[in-house]
């Protein structure tokens, strides 16, 4: 009976995840850039979001006394969280977001992966990479563009399983602004 009972608490404490909540993906303030757009006459309708990744992970934490490698979620599917982050994003820079809009935007996410940094006589950190691939049809037009973001977060004595949800914003914010800094696309809404 004890064997089984030992079994049953390895196995409940191997597949533990620590889950991130969604209000929690603000940027740092020092990689929260806000490129506010003027003159666009178009809006877009995002279509939809596909998962490209290999895993449905987020990425992993470190928890418990003994640092023990967590896997991450999120409380929202990775199209839920996506489209809203990027509607939240776009209309801050000035991009509406409107289903009748004949702008159909498509992302494809190649990569979403943050982890804790833990280096010997180092402080916690966090570091995060993005890959995502953008895809817009318009009755005459077609036009797609991949971008992709590293961010390393600041290290201080804070925890850093504090760091993730932040480091993983920042990247997704330096996607945010690679794309509406890209003139191809800013064209097509013009």
């Amino acid at each position: 009976m004890k064997s089984i009972l030992l079994i049953l608490l390895v196995t409940s404490c191997a597949t533990e995840s620590l889950m991130l909540k969604k209000k929690e993906l603000l940027p740092y303030k020092e990689s929260s850039q806000l490129t506010k757009l003027q003159g666009l006459k178009k809006s877009i309708n995002l279509t939809g979001v596909t998962d490209l990744r290999k895993t449905n992970l987020y990425g992993s934490a470190y928890t418990g006394v003994q640092y023990q490698k967590t896997p991450l979620t999120f409380d929202e599917t990775l199209s839920a969280l996506v489209t809203d982050y990027m509607t939240s994003a776009l209309e801050m820079r000035n991009i509406q977001v409107n289903v009748e809009s004949e702008v159909n935007l498509v992302i494809e996410v190649e990569q979403m992966w943050v982890e804790e940094v833990i280096e010997k006589f180092q402080p916690e950190k966090a570091k995060c990479n993005v890959k995502m691939n953008f895809h817009v049809n318009l009755p005459n037009t077609k036009w797609s563009g991949s971008y992709w973001a590293e961010y390393l977060s600041a290290g201080n004595l804070g925890d850093g399983t504090e760091k993730l949800a932040p480091t993983l914003a920042s990247c997704m914010n330096e996607i945010v602004e690679k794309l509406i800094n890209d003139k191809k696309f800013i064209n097509l809404l013009r």
